[in-house]
This record gives C-alpha cells, structure tokens and sequence, in this order.
C-alpha cells in the first residue's frame, strides 16, 4: 500500500506543478503576448496538460523503477501480492475462500489424471502384443523341395565337347579379309641423253591442258612451251633435273621452273586438284 501511496502523491505533485506552469502562463500570454483571453486559456491549459504528462512519465515512473531495485521484493512478486489484495478486497472473505477450494479440487483431479496416464503408459495394452503370422499358401511345399535343383557348370563335359566349342567359334568368325596385292609401280624410261623430256607435235590425248593454271605460266610463255610440244600437266610433273635444265635453256627467264615450282604445282594439278593460284585464276 506504501507503493501505491507514493505513486499517487508523485502523480498528484507533478500534476499541481503542471497547473501551476499553465497558470502562469496564461497570465504571461494574455498581457505580454497580447494574446486574447481566450487564445490565452486554451494555450495555457495545453502547456499545462502536456507538462503534467512529461512529468508524471518520467519522474513518477523513474522514481517507481528505483523503489523497486531497492526493494527485497521482487517486482512480480510484488505485483502477484497487489493483484491478490485487490482481488480480495473486491470478493470478501467468503469469495476467496471458495476458488481456494475449487483449486484444490482442480489440483487434486489433475494429479489423480497424471497418476492415471503414468499407469496406462506403464501398463502395455494386450491388443499391441506381438504376434505370430499365419503360414503363408505353398510354404510348406516349397521348404519341403529345398535342395532337389543342381547347378551344372557343364566343367565335366565331354572331350568331345569341349572340342568341339573351339572349332565352332573359330567358323562362326568370318574369314579375314584377303589383302589386296600391292600394285607395280611403272619405271620410268631414264631419261635422254641430253635431258630432253616428253614432248607431243599436238595434243595427243584429247584437249591439251592450261598451262596457265601453273604460276608463273603466262599466255606468252603457255604458247612458248606448246611450240616445244608441252601441253599437259603430266609432262611437267614428270621433269627430272637433267629434263628442267633442257627446258630452261629454251626459256626466256633462266630458272622460272624451279623458283615458281612448276613440279609441285603440275602434281597437283594433274591429279585433278586445286592450288591456291589455280583457285584465284579460276575466279
């Protein structure tokens, strides 16, 4: 009650301050401000109102927080014993004695149910008993044949068997592939005395080819070696040294065939492939 006594006291100061604060400044508002009488109640009740709530929070509360550090009880202590006094205040004695009672009664009925529930779990049910399965259809049977089946690796067969397993495989393999026999390679006939290669009057086998396929093979120079009787890219892919210098010599630009490597190009292109040039001159 102590606690409540200077919580009221606290709140009752803090309030008479506040009135006084508006007071006064209602006086200060109506004759220094110059404001009406009216302007003058209304702000000064509002200055008023607000202070008595700022103290009230802080000082009254702050001043409650510090009595309950101080105090030996314990704030829910304290609160649960404010609680039980208001309670039977508003009861009387006879209104508090009754739930007593019936919280005995709850009490009692909750440990008889508790003690119950313990029985029951301790006690196992005789409908969760285990028990044994009925023996399925045909067991009997198939234990009774255990043992009738034999494996037959087929290690004791017969000689002649096993004989004949080897041969059988080696006719299921097909015959292996004859190897083609490897072509003769033509010898060339050696070459003239002096170097002279293969040389046509005309286009013998058809129409001749373009020399101008070959770099470094102008119109000029096609006509030159058509003259010598050159017309195809066989016969310049088949020249030998003694054949290029023979050649060369009946040229006008000495060493044209081997600087533009005429020979590789020839291969080539006898063979009905493409060089880079030939690509280009075909553009």
């Amino acid at each position: 009650m102590s606690d409540n006594q200077n919580s009221l006291e606290c709140n009752t100061i803090c309030w008479g301050i506040a009135a006084g604060v508006g007071v006064v400044a209602m006086v200060m508002l109506y004759m220094v401000a110059d404001f009406s009488a009216l302007q003058a109640i209304f702000t000064g009740g509002l200055i008023g109102f607000l202070l008595g709530i700022v103290l009230s929070l802080f000082i009254c509360r702050g001043q409650k927080a510090a009595s309950d550090l101080h105090s030996d009880e314990k704030p829910a202590q304290r609160y649960a014993r404010e609680a039980a006094e208001d309670k039977a205040r508003r009861t009387g004695s006879g209104g508090a004695s009754a739930p007593a009672a019936g919280g005995s009664a709850t009490a009692a009925a909750a440990s008889a149910a508790g003690g119950a529930a313990a029985t029951a779990s301790t006690t196992p049910s005789s409908a969760f008993q285990m028990q044994d399965s009925a023996p399925l259809a045909g067991q009997k049977d198939l234990s009774d044949r255990k043992g009738d089946w034999k494996y037959d690796s087929g290690q004791d067969a017969s000689p002649a068997k096993a004989a004949a397993k080897p041969a059988a495989k080696s006719a299921a393999k097909p015959a292996a592939k004859a190897k083609p026999a490897k072509e003769a390679k033509t010898k060339r006939a050696p070459a003239a005395a002096d170097g002279k290669p293969e040389l046509f009057t005309s286009p013998s086998e058809g129409a001749a080819d373009d020399l101008k396929l070959i770099s470094g093979v102008g119109p000029k120079l096609e006509q030159t070696l058509n003259e010598m009787g050159i017309w195809y890219f066989k016969q310049v892919a088949g020249w030998r040294k003694k054949e290029i210098a023979w050649v060369d010599d009946r040229l006008r630009f000495k060493g044209r065939i081997e600087r533009d490597d005429w020979i590789s190009q020839a291969k080539i292109l006898a063979k009905g492939g493409e060089t880079e040039f030939s690509k280009r001159k075909k553009k």
